[in-house]
């Protein structure tokens, strides 16, 4: 029997095509900088995704190609990439400290959020052993070691600092 979840099916038809969309505001001189953050992005949180799945700490009832993957396709091959490509390239290297911890905690926080009301609202995440800090804090681990290797790989100064 096959249930059909026709609000989230439009939910992550929206997101999907969001995400296709947002691509074409990344500037062009920056598309190389956007790839090495994408596949680096879509790198960790597949395996972080599979590993969160496999241990039942939360699953995708509603998701794409569920017989070949049990995470959610939308949000670990393309909504979390794409907001690191933005969140790093718009990233404010230069301004004080303080500015970059509330642009880093402002950013992870607002998509946590919008998380938890997307497992509290609809059926396309069920948190099991799985909280809201988890996901605020497996996204700023993701982001901030992509932010590494980003800073490494472009030869930047100061490549461990927020």
């Amino acid at each position: 029997m096959i249930v059909i979840y026709f609000f989230e099916n439009i939910l992550m038809t929206s997101a999907t095509i969001g995400c296709f969309i947002t691509i074409f505001f990344i500037p062009r001189k920056k598309l190389d900088k956007a790839a090495l953050i994408f596949l680096t992005t879509q790198f960790l949180t597949w395996i972080l995704g599979l590993i969160a799945v496999q241990y039942g700490w939360l699953e995708y009832p509603v998701r794409e190609f569920s017989r070949a993957n049990a995470t959610s396709f939308v949000f670990e091959f393309l909504m979390l990439p794409i907001i690191a490509i933005f969140f790093i390239l718009n990233y404010p290297n230069h301004k004080k400290f303080i500015v970059r911890i509330l642009y880093f905690a402002a950013i992870i926080s607002a998509f946590t959020l919008i998380e938890f009301f997307i497992e509290r609202y609809t059926m396309i995440i069920k948190y099991h052993a799985w909280k809201w800090y988890w996901t605020w804090i497996s996204m700023s681990l993701v982001i901030y070691i992509v932010m590494i290797i980003y800073k490494w790989f472009y030869k930047q100064k100061r490549v461990l600092s927020l």
